[in-house]
């Protein structure tokens, strides 16, 4: 897991990002890649909803319920120097970018699309996995996965869409509504 334990707003506290934090993540920061987030944060580019959402996902994959972490940042974020908070965001972000395997360098400039449970999870069939267990692998645990499946003679599929229909209606009901 992508784990920080540091002291802030008063105590010690647990900050985690798992490959579902990721994804809620990317989604809040305006449905910005990890890569850009991380970018932003590691050098000082930042933008407040950036370090808010890493904090309050992290809290709430530490443990805090979502209703706490929400309590939290608002009686503690503002009370905090800016350059501690992006440094504890900071920190988590690079917890959770430890052991990603390198790949295979892109010399593309196009930024990458953030990821889409609905998308993913298309791999959980392949390796006999819930979507819950993707959820909770690490980040790195998923890209490595992904590079290591994808480096093998067999390549990973699109679903038919009747296969993905039938995904979400087993996993994700409220998605066909």
């Amino acid at each position: 897991m992508a784990d920080v334990v540091a002291e802030w707003a008063g105590k010690e506290r647990l900050f985690r990002l798992t490959f579902g934090g990721v994804l809620e993540l990317e989604e809040a920061c305006g449905k910005d890649a990890i890569g850009a987030i991380f970018l932003r944060v590691s050098s000082g580019k930042f933008r407040a909803e950036d370090i808010w959402h890493t904090l309050r996902i992290a809290l709430i994959g530490g443990g805090e319920n979502k209703v706490a972490a929400k309590q939290l940042l608002e009686a503690h974020f503002e009370r905090q120097p800016w350059h501690d908070n992006a440094a504890l965001a900071g920190d988590i972000l690079i917890a959770l970018m430890s052991g990603v395997e390198d790949g295979d360098a892109s010399n593309d400039e196009e930024e990458p699309e953030p990821m889409r449970f609905s998308e993913v999870s298309q791999i959980c069939r392949e390796f006999n996995m819930s979507p819950l267990d993707l959820r909770e692998m690490t980040y790195a645990d998923f890209i490595n996965m992904v590079r290591g499946f994808n480096a093998g003679s067999k390549k990973a599929e699109p679903p038919t869409e009747e296969e993905f229909d039938e995904i979400l209606a087993k996993y994700e009901p409220e998605a066909l509504k």
